[in-house]
């Protein structure tokens, strides 16, 4: 791939080691925050509204971080807060051992403030690539490590539960969240310029959430999101409470569907997609048939297969759009980008699982997997209006800034 190098003189090598155990750690770590804690949510009588509240404490404390703190800060004061992050949060991680009814509310705030400037900046860096090709497979690699890492933090959560309680299911995860705080010194961040007063200062949201490929980079991902918020937040209690399914086996529907996840980000990572709007496109109308699916669903094994089928654009969503952001803007741009991305992720986020779990108390859990079907076509339409007028979503040697490297 030549001689690359980031902001700070690592090899493109040095880079994709830390960039994927950073990743590795973070994602496989909190993944399992939402898994376990429906569970103890069950277990602390909570109903399925209060259950997905959980699910909005963490999201919505990691927007308060992404936000409004870490897409403000630039150079050595972002990088001090990134890593006090990361090690305030693997101390948090345990704090779950020791949860009860009351105790989870501020635990599962206080992690989601550990983890809102982890996975931006973790983002960011593997963005600070010059070269355009290889820093697209750089970004799939970083889609793809997260795709390992559910895959991997699921099966090792659903097993763990048929020998310890959810709460030492924690205690067993814990390595993980170890990892984050280890590796993250390590990340490269890519050289700022210096900001140049109150405007230039304030013109990249201005710039950022008006722009088109933006804008379709966040309605592309809220396809999936509106799902993907069911399925963390409920998948688990819809297999024990709806199809008669052990503690365990529940957790683990979600083997299959990351498996399949990795797979179609494995497929991304060797072969980038060159137009992402026809991709775009494809992946909600998958979504579309998993979702079916899951609703018919009368035994384990068919909900394990509709698990499956929506482990296809949930591989193939998140990395479509970060493929966009990376087009999008400059590399100047990348931090504030992704922090805004990732934060409007977050808010977004943080009012589906309570809404959804409202829509679970009403209509019952099965009958959800139905209603969320037209939503997502309805955004997918708007997701299209957008993404169709963003030229550079449909090459990646026309991104904003970035230099040509069709020869490379």
């Amino acid at each position: 791939m030549g001689n690359l190098t980031t902001a700070k003189g690592a090899s493109l090598a040095a880079l994709a080691a830390i960039v994927v155990t950073a990743t590795f750690g973070a994602r496989a770590s909190n993944s399992v925050i939402p898994s376990y804690a429906q569970l103890l949510g069950k277990q602390f009588h909570f109903t399925a509204t209060e259950i997905g509240l959980l699910a909005v404490g963490f999201m919505f404390s990691s927007f308060v971080a992404s936000a409004a703190i870490n897409a403000r800060l630039r150079g050595e004061a972002r990088r001090r807060y990134f890593v006090a992050s990361a090690a305030a949060y693997a101390v948090v991680y345990s704090l779950f051992y020791f949860a009860n009814r009351y105790l989870i509310w501020p635990i599962i705030v206080l992690a989601g403030l550990a983890m809102g400037p982890i996975m931006p900046n973790i983002m960011t860096s593997a963005g600070s690539v010059e070269d355009v090709r290889a820093r697209e497979r750089l970004l799939a690699l970083y889609t793809l490590t997260l795709s390992v890492s559910l895959l991997v933090a699921q099966t090792a959560a659903g097993i763990a539960l048929k020998y310890v309680s959810v709460r030492e299911g924690f205690l067993v995860m814990e390595p993980l969240a170890v990892l984050v705080a280890v590796s993250a010194p390590f990340l490269p961040f890519p050289k700022e310029a210096p900001a140049q007063g109150r405007s230039r200062a304030r013109q990249p949201a201005r710039g950022i959430l008006a722009n088109e490929g933006f804008l379709a980079s966040v309605l592309n991902n809220l396809t999936y999101q509106v799902p993907f918020s069911y399925l963390t937040a409920f998948a688990a209690v819809y297999a024990v409470y709806s199809l008669g399914a052990k503690g365990w086996l529940a957790v683990l529907a979600y083997a299959p569907f990351y498996a399949t996840s990795l797979a179609s980000r494995l497929y991304m990572t060797v072969r980038p997609p060159r137009d992402l709007v026809a991709s775009m496109t494809l992946a909600p109308l998958i979504t579309v048939a998993g979702l079916a699916l899951a609703w018919a669903s009368r035994s384990l094994a068919a909900f394990y297969a509709a698990m499956a089928i929506l482990g296809i654009p949930h591989g193939m969503t998140y990395t479509l759009s970060v493929l966009a952001i990376s087009r999008t803007f400059r590399k100047e741009e990348l931090n504030a980008a992704n922090s805004y991305f990732f934060s409007t992720m977050m808010v977004l986020g943080s009012a589906l699982p309570a809404a959804l779990g409202a829509a679970a108390d009403a209509i019952g859990y099965r009958a959800v997997f139905l209603a969320i079907i037209p939503v997502v076509v309805g955004v997918l339409a708007a997701t299209l209006y957008f993404a169709r007028r963003a030229v550079a979503l449909r090459s990646p040697y026309i991104a904003a800034g970035a230099p040509s490297s069709q020869g490379a």
